[in-house]
């Protein structure tokens, strides 16, 4: 193996003597084909041939040199490659430990979307329930104004301003409240239906499975026109509702 004579080793890596510039001589001309070296060619050019017959012993002592210090960097690049695989240990140990965790959060959140939803479909009742006592209430009231109405000429003026007043401050504070409770229920069916979505299209918990192909084949069905729309969203809503 030759060796460029211009070849010098410095603290930081090799230098080109011929340029005074750092150079990666396994990049470049440095070794075996140096002579083809551009900068070595021109270089040779400029020196009395003389010069080059007294250079010749220093030359091949400094290939000498030279080769001694390719075998030292070589024996570092192998010390440097066995302390990569504890590097590369490390990170992957890491990531795998990462990686399971997620998988772990993962199954966590899926078990606990399936079992909020089941719980919301049996307390949502209770909401449900509720809308339905105030729509009624309200609409006795809405009666009542009306049945307010037609007495008015029965009535004193103070009588049925203070009567239509009473009215009116509970059927305004039915309706707010109705309104809040619409909204909170709105809400909550809104946000955790969402999660149940996220669930229904990634998971591959056996129930949800099972709940995917129902739902398919109400699509089908649809799509066959041999349901409703009106009864396919019916079913829609209660396969949703309740895994089974």
């Amino acid at each position: 193996m030759s060796v460029c004579p211009a070849l010098r080793r410095s603290e930081g890596g090799f230098v080109c003597s011929y340029t005074g510039k750092p150079v990666n001589p396994f990049d470049w001309y440095c070794i075996g084909n140096y002579a083809e070296c551009p900068v070595y060619v021109r270089y040779k050019a400029q020196q009395p041939p003389q010069q080059q017959t007294q250079q010749q012993p220093q030359q091949e002592q400094a290939q000498v040199v030279q080769l001694a210090q390719i075998a030292a960097v070589e024996r570092t690049e192998a010390d440097f490659d066995r302390a990569i695989k504890p590097v590369v240990d490390n990170v992957v140990m890491k990531y795998d430990e990462l990686l399971r965790k997620l998988d772990e959060a993962w199954h966590s959140y899926e078990s606990s979307v399936l079992s909020y939803k089941r719980q919301w479909e049996v307390e949502k009742m209770v909401l449900r329930r509720s809308l339905d006592l105030l729509n009624s209430s309200i609409a006795n009231y809405e009666r009542a104004l009306k049945e307010l109405e037609l007495k008015r000429d029965l009535m004193a003026e103070d009588q049925y301003n203070r009567s239509r007043q009473e009215v009116e401050d509970k059927l305004n504070a039915l309706r707010a409240l109705m309104e809040d409770v619409e909204k909170r229920y709105s809400s909550i069916e809104e946000v955790l239906g969402q999660h149940f979505k996220r669930v229904l299209s990634t998971s591959t918990n056996a129930e949800v499975i099972n709940l995917r192909i129902s739902l398919g084949k109400l699509d089908e069905l649809l799509k066959e026109g041999k349901i409703s729309r009106e009864a396919y969203e019916r079913l829609k809503k209660e396969l949703e509702g309740v895994l089974p």
